[in-house]
């Protein structure tokens, strides 16, 4: 069969866009070195492969993915028909178990495909996921790829306007390179050594203790002896003591050296094939060297050095599949990973505080980051004093003045909105004088603000829009009356 092995070696070494996928993993096509054959469903029994590929494509499925559209403050989430596909990409999947299984296709395959089913006005209507192991690629004429769809029942050809994809790292530039294949050493020496181990225990004989005696031991002791064991069974009796006899002696048999490196070389393995994935270890339950100070850091570097290379991928894919040629000029696809990237809840409002305090937040948006709805109110930014000209904080000063005095107004106007109008009028003249005092203006600079309101007042109006137009406009006609800052 020597030939055969040749001519499956050259196949594989000289494996092309023509070849379809599973040429190139060669798990598919013979034992590794340590005697196990790996494809993707033998990796995925190994508790380290599934892992990994567990972690990776939940945690890219579960990540908001939205088309945004460019505008001159930044950007915005776009009215575009791809972000609802998105949540809804087909009739049978959500959007998390579409994604989920792309991100998993290209975490043991390399690559995932989509079809791009239109409807009659030629949009994407549906986005329907393609086994990878199935598809080959081929160039036609004109230098576009042909993918040729091989799966039982369902065999087709995709022109490349046809298909979504997404590849890993590649050595030619199109496809990309299976992990599985890449790992599969390493992969085959963890499936031996859980075999070994399984094999152990199911045909070795392994006991943490043994009794010795000069001679031979009686019947009759030998039946005492078991019987003493059989008392000693279960944690409420282990501490009881033994009554030997004959000369018997207890030894205790701990843990040999050979027991040591194999569950070091385990441990090894783990460590292995989580370097192939870039995964850190405490995210495998491997805590031998993890602190509760470093683990929020590796979890940062898991965002920004594994989960992001894979998100770039998916997000330029997106802009030379799913968007046409004019759409590129003005949308973009990005996911949002603020959620993954934040502290404990003391760092973070410190760091809102601050952000707040600096200017360049508003508390609303801050609450948007917590998942809180906004609150009128509090989409202002604000002006640290201390870095203001004296012009900016005099201007400050007025309007934190002109605030408090519409609030006043306000909750004063719900208490007596059942007052007759001579209430109004002597309230708006306290009112005024008194807010022109802390204004430093004359009071005949505010006389026009109250004798609008107790027109208002006077046409009957409805109370609620009374208050609303205080609330929205009070401010702003106050402002209007005052040239200046006057401090």
């Amino acid at each position: 069969m020597k030939w055969f092995d040749n001519w499956l070696k050259k196949r594989v070494l000289n494996a092309s866009l023509k070849e379809p996928e599973w040429w190139k993993q060669l798990g598919f096509v013979r034992p590794t070195k340590s005697g196990q054959s790996v494809n993707t469903d033998t990796a995925l029994k190994v508790s380290a492969v599934y892992g990994c590929v567990r972690i990776l494509s939940e945690g890219i499925a579960s990540l908001p993915l939205r088309i945004f559209e460019k505008t001159d403050e930044g950007r915005t989430e776009a009215d575009h028909p791809l972000n609802p596909l998105f949540r809804l990409p087909n009739g049978i999947q959500t959007g998390f178990e579409f994604r989920e299984f792309l991100a998993s296709s290209l975490m043991l395959n390399g690559n995932c495909y989509a079809q791009k089913a239109r409807s009659g006005r030629g949009r994407i209507g549906e986005l329907i996921p393609l086994y990878p192991q199935h598809m080959e690629l081929d160039k036609n004429q004109r230098g576009q790829l042909v993918f040729d769809y091989q799966e039982p029942g369902a065999a087709r050809v995709f022109q490349q306007d046809d298909i979504w994809r997404v590849s890993g790292l590649s050595a030619n530039g199109v496809t990309g390179l299976s992990p599985i294949g890449l790992a599969r050493e390493s992969i085959g020496l963890a499936m031996a050594l859980e075999e070994h181990g399984s094999t152990l225990f199911k045909n070795g004989t392994q006991t943490d203790a043994v009794f010795e005696i000069p001679g031979g031991l009686g019947d009759e002791a030998f039946e005492r002896l078991k019987e003493q064991l059989a008392d000693h069974q279960g944690s409420a009796n282990s501490w009881k003591p033994l009554i030997l006899e004959g000369g018997l002696t207890y030894k205790g048999v701990g843990m040999t050296a050979e027991d040591s490196q194999f569950i070091a070389t385990r441990k090894l393995q783990i460590a292995d094939i989580a370097r192939f994935y870039r995964v850190p270890l405490h995210m495998l339950n491997e805590l031998d060297k993890a602190t509760f100070s470093n683990i929020e850091h590796q979890s940062i570097e898991f965002v920004r050095d594994t989960l992001t290379p894979w998100l770039v991928r998916i997000e330029d894919s997106i802009y030379r599949d799913l968007l046409t040629e004019s759409e590129r000029v003005q949308y973009f696809a990005k996911h949002s990973v603020n959620a993954l990237l934040r502290g404990d809840i003391k760092t973070r409002f410190e760091a809102y505080n601050t952000a707040i305090m600096s200017g360049w937040l508003n508390p609303n948006e801050a609450r948007k980051w917590e998942d809180l709805n906004r609150v009128d109110g509090l989409d202002e930014y604000r002006s640290p004093l201390n870095m203001a000209s004296n012009e900016e904080r005099e201007a400050a000063m007025q309007d934190a003045v002109i605030s408090d005095a519409v609030r006043r107004e306000i909750h004063a106007a719900k208490q007596d909105q059942t007052k007759p109008i001579q209430h109004f009028i002597d309230f708006y003249a306290r009112h005024l004088r008194r807010t022109a005092e802390m204004l430093n203006v004359p009071n005949n600079l505010l006389i026009p603000y109250g004798e609008k309101r107790l027109e208002q007042i006077e046409s009957g109006i409805n109370p609620n829009d009374f208050h609303e137009h205080i609330a929205r406009h009070g401010a702003e006609e106050m402002r209007d009356l005052i040239p200046c800052p006057t401090f």
